[in-house]
């Protein structure tokens, strides 16, 4: 069980991450131009690479060729999902998307049962069934309280489409991890080997996207901003890289890979409403904080009631 505790977790750092993602594509990068952010993380994948092997060896490598070329692909489809949520993120903000991306869950199940076969207990679906009803409770109340906008098909469009890659990658990622027992060195291999397929994709989007140069070297080399900038973008690596150890190391300890889709979703609409009120008082210029009522925090104390006991009937 203690499995659930690193989604949950990681969801905390991938919000953190999503606001000062937020303020980079909506303030420094050019429009149109988000998808140049995820070029940005080269540092980060180059990093934990380097970490991993220092830490742990030739053990790194010692994984059959199929199991890595898999995990490669694995982080290159996720670069693919990167894209659309950074461009979903200039056209919207990070609570809409973690709204929208609620739809995750669902296309986990349904990818989880039609690539990888995997079955849930009546207990794991009823519990499944509880979050997303959890989730239903907080989106509601979240449209009732945005009186001034309405429904955003393209930020919407966006995100599913970012959602559907992002799922992908978990799939085809747990899929290459085969029947090994989930320990230190197993994940030491496959996040190796993901980060790689990470880096190979940006490499090959900063080679032929030239825009996507100019757009970086205008926003963290040049301008009046750019020293601002930069220490953001590190942020941003550093959260992202937390993140991304948590969740996967997540991936290799649950029992069935569509159960950590709604768990992570439904922490991070929660951690995305905590956080959006703490830095919407920091920072009300770029963070629009919702404000708190009795409404408001009886709906998120009804939601909280039905994912505990999601959680325990899943155990």
């Amino acid at each position: 069980m203690y499995w659930i505790l690193f989604p949950i977790l990681a969801s905390v750092f991938y919000c953190f991450g999503g606001f000062i993602q937020n303020y980079l594509t909506d303030m420094a990068l050019p429009k149109k131009r988000a998808g140049a952010l995820v070029v940005s993380h080269i540092p980060s994948f180059i990093l934990m690479m380097v970490l991993l092997m220092a830490i742990f060896g030739r053990a790194t490598f010692m994984m059959p060729v199929n199991n890595a070329f898999g995990l490669v692909l694995a982080g290159a489809i996720n670069i693919i999902g990167s894209v659309y949520y950074y461009k979903a993120l200039q056209a919207g903000d990070n609570t809409d998307i973690t709204i929208f991306g609620q739809v995750g869950p669902l296309i986990s199940l349904g990818l989880g049962a039609a690539l990888l076969g995997e079955m849930i207990t009546i207990n794991q679906g009823i519990g499944f069934i509880f979050i997303m009803a959890a989730t239903m409770v907080v989106i509601i109340g979240g449209m009732k309280g945005q009186k001034k906008k309405g429904f955003d098909l393209k930020v919407a469009g966006l995100t599913v489409v970012s959602c559907f890659f992002s799922v992908l990658s978990d799939i085809v990622f747990a899929k290459f991890l085969g029947d090994a027992t989930a320990n230190y060195i197993l994940f030491a291999q496959s996040f190796f080997f993901f980060e790689l397929g990470s880096l190979l994709a940006v490499v090959m989007c900063l080679i032929f996207f030239d825009s996507w140069r100019k757009a970086l070297s205008n926003t963290f080399f040049r301008g009046k901003k750019h020293n601002m900038n930069m220490g953001m973008l590190l942020g941003d690596n550093i959260t992202l890289s937390i993140a991304e150890i948590l969740y996967k190391f997540g991936l290799i300890a649950a029992p069935v890979v569509s159960l950590v889709s709604p768990i992570g979703k439904v922490a991070g609409l929660f951690t995305s409403f905590f956080i959006t009120i703490f830095l919407g008082k920091i920072f009300p210029r770029f963070i629009h904080s919702k404000r708190i009522t009795k409404r408001v925090i009886a709906q998120y104390f009804f939601a909280g009631a039905l994912i505990v006991c999601g959680i325990i009937l899943m155990n």
